[in-house]
Formats: C-alpha cells, sequence, structure tokens
C-alpha cells in the first residue's frame, strides 16, 4: 500500500511539475494583440510613407517636410516614465544638433490636454506631434509591432529607416546610437 500510495505521490508531483513549466512558458512569452488585417510593417533601409503628423493646435506637417537631414522620431507618452526621463536627453541633443544637423521630433501616443499639460511644464524645444487616432499608428508602421514606449527611429537624409530602437537611452547610448548622423 505504501508503494501504491508513493507512485501517485510523485506521479501528481510530476504533473504539477509539468504543468507548472508549460503554465511559466506560456505567461513569460510576450504576446501582441494581432495587427489589423493589411497593417505595412516597414523594415530598417525602406523607405519611410510620408504620414501626415498632427501638431498639438491642430496644424499638420508631413514627414517629407523633414526629408534631406537625417531625422530621430520618439514615440513616448506622458504616463510612461522612462519616456520622460529620455525628454531632456532627446532635447539637448537637438540643441547640439542646430539648424543643420539631426532632426529631432517627438509623436506623443496620448491624450492631447494630457501632452498639453505635461509639455507646459516641462517644455522640449524640438516639434511635437500627436498620434493620429483611429488608425495604425506611425510607430507600427516604423517597426513597433508590440506597441513599445519609448521607441525611437532614426531616418537618414534619403528618408529611409537606418535604426530603431525600443525602450529608453541613456545619455551614453544616445550619443552612440546618432554617431554619424549629427
Amino acid at each position: 500500500m505504501k508503494r501504491a500510495q508513493m507512485a501517485v505521490i510523485v506521479g501528481f508531483a510530476l504533473i504539477g511539475g509539468i504543468g507548472g513549466v508549460l503554465l511559466g512558458r506560456h505567461f513569460a512569452t510576450p504576446t501582441a494583440p494581432p495587427l489589423p488585417q493589411g497593417t505595412v510593417v516597414l523594415e530598417e533601409g525602406a523607405k519611410r510613407p510620408d504620414a501626415e503628423l498632427r501638431r498639438l493646435d491642430g496644424s499638420t506637417a508631413k514627414l517629407s517636410d523633414f526629408e534631406g537631414r537625417p531625422l530621430l522620431i520618439n514615440f513616448w507618452a506622458t504616463w510612461c516614465p522612462p519616456c520622460i526621463e529620455e525628454l531632456p536627453l532627446l532635447d539637448a541633443l537637438h540643441q547640439r544638433s542646430g539648424p543643420e544637423g539631426l532632426q529631432v521630433i517627438g509623436i506623443a501616443l496620448d491624450d492631447p490636454a494630457a501632452v498639453e499639460k505635461f509639455l507646459g511644464e516641462l517644455p522640449v524645444g524640438f516639434p511635437m506631434f500627436l498620434a493620429q487616432p483611429g488608425r495604425v499608428d506611425l510607430s507600427t508602421t516604423l517597426g513597433n509591432a508590440n506597441s513599445v514606449l519609448p521607441y525611437s527611429v532614426l531616418i537618414d537624409a534619403e528618408g529611409r529607416i537606418a535604426k530603431r530602437k525600443f525602450g529608453a537611452f541613456s545619455e551614453a547610448s544616445l550619443r552612440e546610437w546618432v554617431a554619424g548622423f549629427e
């Protein structure tokens, strides 16, 4: 009888262990909702789309307005602490680059009122835009299929996607990342 009890206990332990491993693998694998059918996610080297950008005041610009010089596009939100931490670094880069160097723009994936309030408290010198609601956002098209924030894309002077970065920059990593494009 003791042998039978021991076999049952070992059997349950094995089943529990295997189940735990499988559950752990399932929940450890990041999953994102599927992209809408027909969504195009561009690869590095691809020509950037000529997307329309909306400013806080409602006026618009196009990505092609920034062609001719390298462009760093930073996607961020007011509720994203790493995004907020890197904004001063991006602003310093913008100031350092001057009118002939690397351009920096921000695109907030956020509520316009929250962005306006935030930028009133922590202004930046580079152009700031809002993500267009109701469509696949530009960050997805530019390679951010999992909607990670912050997300940055470096576009070369010819309008091609040169680099992408998921997550925040440190001062050193930002300098290294834009080297050769300033």
